[in-house]
């Protein structure tokens, strides 16, 4: 199974630890992005990658897990015309965008296809009792449905716990155990 990321910051990077750690073998991981040091408490990246491309320092994180995994690294932003060709040889796309819009553009230029997608809503502040999933179509959505970045400070646990649902959930559907 080949799990597609789009946006691997907070998010994105924590999922894709998790599937390296548990033996997914094929990822697509697509970001513009640099690391940055006002992220490092709460995206899988460290000190020494700060300045240096988010996709060339999660393979490189993610093969210290996992040597043989297999990761296609795609340096862009994501348009809705990009989704369906970028994301083709992937059965589960990941959504760990930031912006709503971008959630809400890849969500939707995936809904008719057969690609399960894994989303979050909802991921800010401290309170993590309220985080659940909802399935809506070939589409799960795990958060707590209320909180925003703009409203609420990024908690690092709470992010790290919705990016292990999440990974469960693309692991569920690739029959891993």
């Amino acid at each position: 199974m080949k799990v597609g990321i789009a946006g691997i910051g907070g998010i994105g990077s924590n999922v894709a630890r998790h599937l390296a750690q548990a033996g997914v073998q094929e990822l697509k991981i697509v970001d513009f992005d640099t690391v940055e040091a006002a992220n490092l408490n709460r995206q899988f990246y460290t000190v020494a990658q700060v300045g240096r491309k988010k996709t060339a320092s999660l393979a490189e994180n993610l093969q210290a897990i996992s040597p043989a995994i297999s990761i296609d690294q795609v340096e862009q932003q994501i348009r809705r015309e990009d989704v369906a060709p970028l994301f083709a040889d992937c059965e589960v796309v990941v959504e760990g965008f930031d912006d709503k819009n971008l959630k809400s553009m890849l969500i939707t230029a995936l809904a008719a296809t057969d690609k399960t997608v894994v989303s979050a809503s909802g991921i800010a502040g401290k309170d993590m009792s309220g985080v659940s999933v909802r399935t809506i179509a070939n589409c799960h959505i795990v958060g707590d449905f209320i909180s925003d970045e703009k409203d609420f400070p990024l908690f690092p646990p709470k992010i790290a716990m919705v990016a292990a649902i999440m990974a469960g959930i693309v692991l569920q559907k690739g029959g891993y155990e």
